[in-house]
């Protein structure tokens, strides 16, 4: 590693214009110009990229950036691209053939510094020779709980992004997320194969934000308190979680007549076309308001919402928190509201009874992906299945459409994605297969072990703990919503941050009125509905 800017807080000054690194930064930023594989746990809004951007711009080598979706490597992109014009690229299934080549051509000759790309990019042939030559330094994987099958996010491609790093000879990994508790964390270390990681955890302490969980024990309760929400000064724009898509739709069309100005919708049953515009539309501050999935979220950067809504409750504080987390991010006062209806725990019940996964369903999946293993020869399975080029026995590959395999994890047969990736994260537990990149539509990866007594019992011990894990959130997220302490304190005692043992009411940091619903008038105001304070902005 080479580079002319002698320190990186002048670089810092040089290249983002900021005086000083905030919390965690620095540390960060000393291990990844030291090639040292680090863990970066930092609260959403807190500049966990700057962690591996800053050192991508003082080195003289490429660094590898892994996102999860591609709305959130293009907002990145866009915006790293007015600080280093011409230094920064993607990668990704959605961009044409020209632009995706043009970028690599830019990496091959030095001038990009930094690529974003998706998982499944690193199973491409094309794409391994295209980096066979070019001096890998950092290989970054962002949201990087989605590796871990006890978090909220899991992926069964991230599994295969430590094999990945190893191969193309990344200097060092980094791995960032904003919501990992110390069992996640510990399952991204592993997973990940980061060897004696740094560690980098600033808390999850958001002074900015005040929390508020909203009783809803009516049918209409629900929309009347969440419109009143929505129309105090100050509190768009806004971003209101629903549960569903169907529901979403709902929403929005309810709270576009209560509100009186359009209320658009975000969900992935959406048009591409139509989603982007939604986005657009929110994101420039046409829309100052948007009911969406949780298919928005992850990645997008709007500085100022003032106020994010949950009507329901999540299946965890984990994903509670990363999507409360958008609140805010301009360090401005702002509010996340969950809005609590009586049928909510119910159908988190139901729906951890419905994934329960029968026995039969491992050796099931097990069966059609040996069935679909093929013999072709290594050169041509490189061309038609995308493995990898450092594969050199392809015996026992698989590469077959979700589609096909949808219905063999359920009892009753249903196409439950869910349900599948699930299952194959516990043949991978148990050393039956070994996932690979492959784009959304197909299951790829190698035949690693037999299926035998061991390989069945493995299974089910994982699918068990899984079982646990969901109904540990599941007393988690409910003792937050029915619960009578501090919501910050429990917020931050959930995630092991040592700072909640020493919180006796608000945290230092925090305005008056604006910790949350139990600290501003005690817990006859938060049964009855009350909101904390939002001061103005």
């Amino acid at each position: 590693m080479g580079g002319t800017v002698p320190s990186p807080r002048e670089a810092l000054r040089r290249l983002f214009g900021f005086e000083d690194f905030r919390p965690g930064q620095a540390e960060a930023v000393r291990a990844a110009l030291s090639n040292r594989d680090a863990l970066v746990v930092m609260p959403t809004g807190s500049g966990k990229s700057l962690c591996y951007q800053l050192p991508a711009l003082m080195r003289d080598d490429l660094t590898l950036v892994v996102s999860p979706l591609v709305s959130l490597m293009h907002d990145q992109v866009s915006a790293l691209s007015a600080v280093a014009p011409g230094r920064v690229a993607v990668v990704n299934a959605q961009r044409g053939w020209d632009a995706n080549n043009g970028a690599i051509a830019h990496v091959r000759s030095g001038e990009v510094r930094l690529l974003h790309v998706s998982p499944e990019r690193f199973g491409s042939p094309a794409f391994a020779r295209a980096l066979a030559d070019v001096a890998v330094g950092l290989f970054v994987v962002d949201e990087a709980h989605c590796v871990s099958q006890w978090g909220h996010d899991f992926r069964p491609d991230y599994f295969t992004l430590g094999r990945a790093a190893a191969r193309v000879g990344a200097g060092a990994v980094l791995a960032l997320t904003a919501t990992a508790t110390p069992r996640v964390a510990e399952d991204i270390v592993r997973r990940l194969a980061l060897r004696d990681p740094v560690r980098v955890t600033t808390g999850f302490d958001r002074p900015n934000l005040s929390f508020a969980v909203i009783d809803c024990p009516g049918a209409g309760d629900l929309e009347r308190r969440l419109t009143a929400a929505l129309s105090e000064p100050g509190a768009l724009p806004a971003i209101v979680y629903a549960g569903t898509r169907e529901r979403s739709e709902q929403l929005s069309q309810s709270l576009t007549r209560a509100l009186g100005e359009e209320v658009i919708a975000y969900h992935a049953g959406m048009g591409r076309d139509r989603r982007a515009a939604a986005q657009e539309r929110f994101m420039g501050g046409d829309a100052p308001v948007i009911v969406a999935t949780n298919a928005f979220g992850m990645g997008i950067d709007k500085a100022d919402v003032r106020t994010v809504c949950h009507a329901s409750v999540p299946g965890s504080l984990e994903a509670y928190y990363q999507e409360a987390g958008r609140a805010g991010r301009d360090g401005g006062p702002a509010r996340c509201l969950l809005f609590a209806q009586p049928r909510d725990k119910g159908l988190h019940v139901f729906f951890i009874h419905q994934s329960r996964l029968p026995a039969e369903a491992f050796e099931r999946v097990g069966e059609r992906l040996q069935s679909r293993m093929t013999g072709l020869p290594l050169t041509q399975l490189r061309l038609d299945l995308d493995i990898p080029a450092a594969v050199s026995d392809a015996d026992g590959w698989y590469n077959v459409r979700l589609s096909d395999l949808l219905g063999l994890t359920s009892e009753a047969g249903g196409a439950d994605e869910d349900s599948f990736r699930d299952v194959i994260g516990h043949l991978a537990r148990a050393g039956v297969l070994a996932p690979a990149p492959a784009s959304p539509d197909r299951a790829v990866g190698q035949i690693t072990g037999g299926w035998d007594g061991r390989a069945a019992a493995a299974c089910l011990e994982s699918a068990r703990e899984a079982e646990r894990v969901r109904w540990s959130q599941y007393r988690a997220v409910w003792r937050y919503v029915e619960g009578r302490e501090c919501r910050r304190r429990a917020l931050l005692s959930y995630f092991g941050d040592p700072s909640a043992g020493a919180l006796a009411g608000p945290a230092p940091g925090v305005p008056p009125g604006g910790c949350c619903d139990i600290c501003e008038s005690g817990p006859a105001h938060a049964v009855a509905g009350g909101l904390p304070a939002l001061a103005p902005v």
